[in-house]
């Protein structure tokens, strides 16, 4: 009797897992019926999405933060997303059905690339923004190529007299003995990447040693850039290894060429540059060893008009904190320079609209929790040290090139310089602030 019972039992037990196991699969073949009606095939991995709108983001953020997010007020935002929404992609349609999550605003692709630029993490951007994590990545290039395609936000070294003769009033001011004739500021910085992989270094035909910078220990790009009073860039070059040196980057130079030209520069007009420069009619350096006397003395005004290429760089690091480390190994040589020529435009943006410096910028920069969706996402990153750090090295020029340019003498821009500071009377530099020496003849 008893075993009768059992086999009872067991068989309502098996008849009732049928049953369920017959509902599951209704279930699931109706849900797939649905999802081929919105255009989703079987097994499709889209996940329901709801799309932040970026006005929704920017009202939880406040002014305050907003710019420390976006490193720009949320005016300046809608004036350059006013500027790139013409030269951003359009979405692709898709062949059948529709976007199941709604397609993605440009200004939200713009709001995560800013976000991105300034340092945060996509593992934070995406949820806050509602979107795929790969979606990131593809508004930062979408928002880079569009930088780079934008005609108003281009720059070159002016080649317009008057244009130049403007920046070299705007040096002249800076200088406290009127040096004139400085043009812009030259010098190299590296940005700081990860050792390039063989695939991405196939098209350039350079190994990868070469990307390594052995004074800094990273790998890299060596950025060539030239500025002006305002410490915005008028040209760059970021196409040269880490390991080049600075001359050789500047010589081999678009610039250098234009530089050559006759009539290209105003008469008296140069550049200021360090020792990894030689002395030409168009570049003005610092004496080698000189530490007293009316040299040393122009040598210390000189630096105090160079330094804007140094504190060029220190703003544009600061303000777009994704140069502060290692840029992620999936992107390539090529893209690099792209991004960096982006950042530097959007560095003069920032400057010509009266935003010089970024505020609040911070070491654990991520997108906070601020949002719905959003959580603390804590990166230990390394600091480059000496990151703008100038060049004086010639390891890959030898020295009988160079020997042809420092026998130039006579009235170069240098020697005008110095006998402007004879003029002057000054032989000495000005004592160090608490000191109560200054160096003698």
């Amino acid at each position: 009797m008893e075993m009768l019972e059992t086999l009872e039992e067991e068989e309502r037990f098996q008849e009732t897992c049928n049953s369920f196991v017959a509902a599951v699969a209704s279930w699931v073949a109706l849900d797939q019926l649905e999802d081929g009606l919105k255009g989703r095939t079987s097994g499709s991995k889209n996940v329901k999405r709801e799309r932040v709108p970026v006005e929704t983001i920017f009202a939880r953020l406040g002014a305050r933060l907003f710019k420390k997010c976006y490193r720009m007020p949320e005016t300046l935002f809608w004036k350059l997303d006013g500027l790139l929404k013409p030269h951003m992609h359009k979405n692709k349609k898709r062949k059948r059905g529709s976007t199941p999550n709604g397609d993605i605003p440009k200004s939200a692709k713009l709001s995560m690339a800013l976000r991105w630029f300034a340092g945060g993490e996509p593992a934070d951007i995406f949820q806050v923004h509602g979107v795929h994590y790969s979606e990131v990545y593809t508004g930062v290039w979408e928002t880079v190529d569009a930088i780079n395609l934008c005609p108003t936000l281009q720059m070159s070294f002016p080649s317009d007299h008057s244009e130049q003769m403007k920046i070299a009033a705007g040096f002249q001011e800076k200088s406290s003995v009127d040096f004139q004739g400085c043009v812009g500021c030259i010098d190299g910085m590296l940005v700081w990447t990860n050792k390039p992989s063989k695939r991405s270094l196939d098209p350039v035909g350079v190994g990868p040693k070469k990307f390594f910078c052995g004074r800094k220990k990273k790998f890299g790009l060596n950025l060539q850039a030239i500025c002006d009073h305002k410490r915005r860039f008028l040209d760059i070059e970021a196409e040269h290894p880490a390991a080049t040196s600075d001359y050789l980057c500047f010589t081999t130079s678009d610039i250098h060429l234009r530089l050559k030209e006759a009539g290209f520069l105003a008469d008296g007009l140069c550049l200021f540059g360090d020792n990894a420069c030689v002395n030409t009619p168009f570049m003005a350096t610092p004496y080698r060893g000189s530490s007293e006397g009316i040299k040393d003395a122009y040598n210390f005004y000189h630096s105090s008009l160079r330094i804007n290429i140094e504190c060029a760089f220190g703003m544009l690091v600061h303000r777009w904190g994704v140069l502060r480390k290692a840029l992620p190994v999936n992107i390539s040589i090529a893209k690099t320079a792209q991004l960096v020529r982006a950042l530097c435009m959007l560095h003069n943006f920032c400057i010509d609209n009266n935003e010089p410096v970024a505020i609040g910028a911070s070491d654990s920069d991520t997108f906070f929790g601020l949002s719905a969706g959003g959580f603390s996402h804590n990166v230990a990153t390394a600091r480059p040290a000496q990151l703008m750090d100038g060049g004086d090295h010639f390891d890959d020029v030898p020295r009988a090139d160079r020997r042809v340019h420092e026998r130039r003498t006579g009235d170069l821009p240098r020697e005008k310089c110095v006998k402007h500071l004879e003029a002057l009377g000054v032989q000495r530099r000005p004592a160090p602030r608490g000191s109560t020496t200054t160096n003698l003849n």
